[in-house]
């Protein structure tokens, strides 16, 4: 399981989150569970490489419009974004 520590959910993410009637609790927790979502295998490769060494590990979902909602973590912190 990987930890949050502080969650930021940016504004741009919270408005969109908002508008398809999404709770981010819902993405956060297949985060913790290592499901991250619509990612390629370069991405995969990233976050095994970070989750070994430490670093950042991105999750990639998509909402109802069409938008990728981006979670990126390194433990300490978690944040909440649209790229």
């Amino acid at each position: 399981m990987i930890e949050l520590g502080k969650v930021i959910v940016h504004d741009n993410a919270d408005m969109e989150l908002r508008r398809c009637n999404h709770r981010v609790e819902e993405f956060l927790e297949k985060f913790r569970n290592a499901d991250f979502g619509d990612i390629d295998a370069d991405v995969r490769q990233f976050n095994e490489a970070a989750l070994r060494d430490g670093g950042d590990v991105l999750g990639i979902y998509e909402m109802c419009s069409g938008l990728q909602l981006w979670i990126i973590g390194n433990g300490k912190q978690t944040d909440v974004v649209l790229p």
